[in-house]
């Protein structure tokens, strides 16, 4: 494969193969296939599929060689971001901010789609939540699946992605998840699940600004200490 006009002009076949497996629900071809269809050699053809596969266009399954799958913002959201935070810890301060913005845009729309299931999983959530705060553990996989049943129904994918990209972020910094408020933050929970069963919104939307006011104030206590 020489000069990169060549190489270009392969990815753009690439990706009109990329859009015709989304567009038809079908499997990237085989690479013995790529290769005769593209006239690229193996090793070619692989490099010029792995900057696709960083960017989770493609999932490798056994048996099935590599299958396509709409792009993840979230992958590449927590690729890159896990390395700042690191760094720069307070950037998460900045992620909350855009987190709360969706979640108090989209919150009238998502209590008008949920179910009754919904609404059964989500009172089992702070159950489990207010029980683990009584006994000062933390609940992120309650919290977590609490806020994501609520948008679940609005069949907004990159939505979807962008919270659970905060999450995946948030999961990693363990030593900012401890709180001596965590009853209070259950209840909280407690107080929003029962403005949605009402189909309150006005109540809902400031029971999620009293949420993220709460994390941010613990975040902002454990990145100082």
């Amino acid at each position: 494969m020489n000069g990169s006009s060549e190489k270009d002009e392969l990815k753009q076949q690439i990706i009109e193969i990329i859009v015709e497996c989304l567009t038809t629900n079908s499997s990237l071809p085989s690479e013995k296939e790529l290769v005769e269809r593209l006239g690229v050699s193996r090793s070619g053809l692989r490099e010029l599929l792995a900057g696709f596969e960083e960017s989770g266009i493609f999932v490798t399954t056994q048996g099935k060689g590599r299958e396509v799958q709409l792009p993840d913002i979230s992958y590449t959201i927590t690729g890159g971001w896990n390395i700042l935070l690191r760094a720069r810890p307070k950037s998460l301060l900045e992620l909350l901010d855009v987190r709360f913005v969706l979640e108090r845009g989209f919150i009238s729309h998502a209590i008008e789609t949920l179910r009754l299931e919904d609404l059964m999983v989500m009172r089992d959530l702070v159950d489990r939540m207010i029980a683990k705060a009584e006994r000062n553990e933390i609940f992120t996989e309650e919290d977590q699946m609490f806020h994501r049943t609520i948008y679940s129904r609005i069949n907004n994918m990159v939505l979807d992605q962008l919270l659970r990209a905060f999450w995946e972020l948030f999961e990693q910094m363990t030593h900012l998840q401890r709180s001596d408020y965590l009853l209070k933050s259950a209840e909280l929970h407690r107080d929003l699940y029962q403005a949605i069963l009402t189909k309150n919104i006005e109540e809902a939307e400031k029971l999620v600004e009293l949420q993220f006011e709460d994390v941010r104030r613990r975040l902002i206590v454990n990145l100082d200490s």
